[in-house]
């Protein structure tokens, strides 16, 4: 069997759809999305409608929450509060109904999904592999194996084994016993770690392996969308540039 875990779609719907055919062409049974369906990007309502069809787990982000008042946005960037309140105006009734039921955490087998850092999910903590505070604090909290996050929009995939925590360079890694596993699965819709470039995640419990996908898409749509909808140039212009 094999999972999909996406991420940060952020209302970017070419990169979605871009991302679900992938995930398709790979043959993943199952997808889980880490929230952050809607914020930036100008089609929430269609990424929304894609993830409640398609999703068969989903956890919420900040910025879902942020959309139906379930969280602070004082600590927003000026970007981001000025497209969330264009993301407000711009999806139905039934869309803020599913974001507001949409937990913070998911199980499933050995499997655990949040948003952001496990060790206080609704308080939306980043976690950085050059923080060694963060990555300490979110690694005393796990109590499964496999254990996925999102948020930063930078992919990466770390292991405890002892007292040891190793931050993989490879984007790829075999399942081993005794290791307790924390993969970031990067960005669908806003990568940040200069690869402009949609990622994701794949489990195979079968090879018993997990790898993070990069998935190209037609960003120049998107940008066009943006100013179309007045949003802020910056939110095009970090596409191309993947930051």
């Amino acid at each position: 069997m094999k999972y999909a875990i996406i991420s940060d779609i952020h209302g970017n719907l070419e990169a979605l759809n871009s991302v679900l055919k992938d995930i398709k062409r790979r043959g993943a049974d199952t997808i889980a999305c880490l929230g952050d369906i809607v914020g930036y990007y100008p089609n929430p309502r269609q990424c929304i409608e894609l993830i409640s069809a398609r999703a068969s787990i989903c956890v919420a982000g900040n910025h879902d929450y942020a959309a139906v008042e379930r969280t602070d946005t004082s600590n927003f960037t000026y970007f981001a509060f000025s497209a969330m309140e264009w993301t407000k105006q711009n999806i139905t009734d039934a869309d803020k109904t599913f974001l507001r039921a949409l937990p913070l955490t998911a199980e499933q087998d050995d499997m655990f999904f949040v948003h952001s850092s496990p060790c206080t999910p609704e308080r939306f903590t980043y976690v950085f592999p050059d923080n060694e505070y963060s990555v300490m604090e979110a690694f005393g909290y796990l109590n499964h194996k496999l254990n996925f996050i999102g948020h930063t929009h930078w992919p990466n995939i770390m292991y405890k084994e002892g007292e040891r925590i190793i931050l993989l360079s490879e984007m790829s890694t075999h399942i081993e016993l005794g290791r307790t596993y924390l993969i970031n699965v990067g960005s669908v819709g806003q990568p940040r770690d200069f690869d402009n470039r949609s990622c994701y995640a794949i489990y195979d419990t079968d090879k018993q392996t997990i790898s993070l996908h990069r998935v190209s898409y037609n960003y120049k749509v998107t940008q066009k969308k943006i100013k179309e909808n007045g949003l802020h140039m910056f939110l095009a212009e970090r596409l191309e540039k993947g930051r």
